[in-house]
């Protein structure tokens, strides 16, 4: 019988403490928006949260995902790591965040997927865009472009007058909840 007590505090005492701790987490909320690019789905979708003190929300899970639109297939998709749990965090945070996508067409009839990145930093560093293929592979980034001269020459083309729009969209998840 003292067996049986003594387990069932222990048990009562687990099942406080978790319902302390799960009552100190901030709730993630599920966050996503998409962008279409001609024939192209391009699907940010993150699990988010109000970090206190920090105006809007901040992503522990965020994963990029460009399709085609027509039959719904993955061409390609990046997940982005957060950095490890910082004492004091409730969820590790990841730096990336994404905002505006463009979708050009070259003169030379290459197709890009752009996206505009930051670390919400104020720095040389702190936005750079990333490049995708068409059919959802990561080329690199502006930052890349110096060591690059593919990268360099894609981005080049991509700005240039005599590229075409086949989309712009907005991917930006961060907001605070309505």
């Amino acid at each position: 019988m003292k067996n049986t007590v003594l387990l069932g505090l222990l048990l009562a005492a687990a099942g406080f403490a978790q319902t302390a701790n799960a009552a100190g987490k901030v709730p993630l909320v599920q966050r996503s928006a998409v962008a279409q690019c001609a024939d192209r789905k391009i699907e940010l979708k993150g699990a988010c949260f109000k970090q206190e003190g920090i105006p809007g929300l901040s992503c522990t899970k965020q994963r990029l995902s460009i399709s085609d639109a027509s039959t719904g297939r993955e061409l390609g998709s990046q997940t982005f790591q957060p950095a490890p749990l910082q004492k004091g965090d409730v969820y590790p945070l990841i730096s990336e965040r994404l905002s505006e996508v463009s979708c050009k067409e070259t003169a030379a009839k290459e197709k890009f997927i752009v996206i505009m990145m930051s670390n919400g930093g104020n720095c040389d560093q702190c936005e750079w865009q990333q490049l995708y293929t068409w059919d959802g592979k990561m080329l690199g980034s502006s930052n890349d472009a110096k060591k690059d001269p593919a990268i360099n020459a894609a981005l080049k083309g991509t700005e240039n007058k005599k590229a075409k729009s086949l989309g712009a969209g907005d991917l930006y998840i961060y907001s605070e909840v309505d």
